[in-house]
């Protein structure tokens, strides 16, 4: 079976770095990152070219937040994984449809818990069909 298509999308360059190892490292045959993205204004194009299974998504960004970047795609068949330093968010998440909600830094075991629990889903469920209702 082929790896999911991830997309890392993060202003912090040593964030993106660390996300982007512990991935290949211990979730190597499960996903594989197409793209990695600090800014919201090229995470669109990326997600767009690049059609991704799962976005790592910051929320926290310059010239714009990633739930600015959601509402740029308001019908979407790609999940998403909210990484943020801060827990006040979670509940808007949520409302946003994210698969998990992940705060930095990042627990090895937690991560790899949340990869596993995504490669199940969508394994039983195919690609989400989600709807933003604003």
């Amino acid at each position: 079976m082929e790896p999911f298509k991830v997309i890392l999308i993060d202003d912090e360059p040593d964030s993106i770095i660390s996300l982007e190892i512990i991935l290949q490292e211990f979730c190597g045959d499960k996903v594989v990152v197409v793209d990695k993205v600090p800014i919201i204004d090229k995470a669109w194009d990326s997600i767009k070219a690049n059609k991704p299974d799962l976005i790592f998504l910051d929320i926290d960004m310059p010239r714009g937040n990633g739930f600015d970047l959601l509402e740029r795609f308001p019908i979407r068949k790609f999940d998403v994984i909210f990484i943020t330093a801060y827990g006040r968010y979670e509940e808007k998440a949520k409302i946003y449809g994210a698969f998990d909600y992940l705060l930095k830094p990042i627990d090895i075991e937690v991560l790899k818990n949340v990869v596993e629990k995504f490669v199940t889903h969508r394994n039983s469920q195919g690609a989400p069909q989600f709807k933003l209702k604003m």
